[in-house]
């Protein structure tokens, strides 16, 4: 109930998806395996994952992959020296991670008929921003080559310091943070997301910005309007 709003938010978006009728839906997620120099791509004929660390574990996901886009994924990204790591069975056991993370889950649950779509799973890196945008770049750039109908969703929480009791504690920046988030989806200028301070971001305690960027990336050269359906953050992460 503390988050109804963005529940009602998220039911509105499906319903969009459901007029595109996409062919492939591409998440990008802060929580699942993460490299320093390299983004994570699942390979996995299929994928699935469930809630079953929260306590919920009913709630479940099962697609299919899209191994043709992943393969000209890949292949875009090298040109543009951009490193791939392919998480298979053998990867999922080193890392210790082999199912999807809360962070495609959640969306997922609420956005997709999950046996209508292709899934393309990735995960952000500790690369720069700039590095994350070219990848949004080279993300749109394949799903044109390919012809695909896509739908990209850009998974992350914005400030974890948002009250006292926050998970990272509470820092006033936090709030600062995030109204600087929403005030540039709804004016649809994404270029700012460059400008933003690197101490405000610090001090914010954020881990979805580099997901943002790779969004940002994929509106590169596009003609975007863009606004918030919905912001909450009772728990202290916004």
């Amino acid at each position: 109930k503390q988050v109804e709003k963005t529940i009602s938010a998220l039911k509105k978006v499906n319903k969009d998806i459901k007029q595109i009728n996409p062919e492939i839906l591409i998440t990008i997620s802060p929580h699942g395996p993460v490299y320093r120099d390299a983004y994570a791509i699942r390979v996995q004929n299929i994928l699935m994952g469930s809630l079953s660390n929260f306590g919920y574990k009913q709630i479940s996901i099962q697609m299919k992959n899209d191994a043709a886009f992943i393969e000209s994924l890949i292949e875009n990204m090298n040109k543009n020296s951009i490193k791939a790591i392919k998480i298979d069975e053998n990867e999922d056991f080193t890392y210790g991670q082999n199912e999807l993370d809360h962070g495609v889950i959640v969306p997922l649950y609420y956005l997709t008929n999950e046996d209508k779509y292709n899934l393309i799973s990735l995960s952000i890196s500790f690369l720069n921003y700039q590095n994350h945008y070219k990848f949004g770049k080279v993300i749109n750039d394949t799903v044109k080559e390919t012809g695909k109908t896509a739908v990209f969703i850009a998974s992350g929480d914005l400030s974890h310091r948002l009250k006292p009791g926050a998970p990272a504690g509470f820092h006033p920046d936090g709030e600062k943070f995030d109204k600087k988030i929403a005030e540039i989806i709804n004016s649809s200028k994404f270029d700012e997301l460059f400008q933003l301070d690197d101490k405000l971001i610090y001090n914010a305690g954020e881990c979805g910005l580099r997901s943002i960027f790779v969004l940002a990336g994929c509106f590169d050269g596009k003609d975007v309007e863009s606004k918030v359906l919905s912001y909450e953050g009772p728990f202290g992460v916004g």
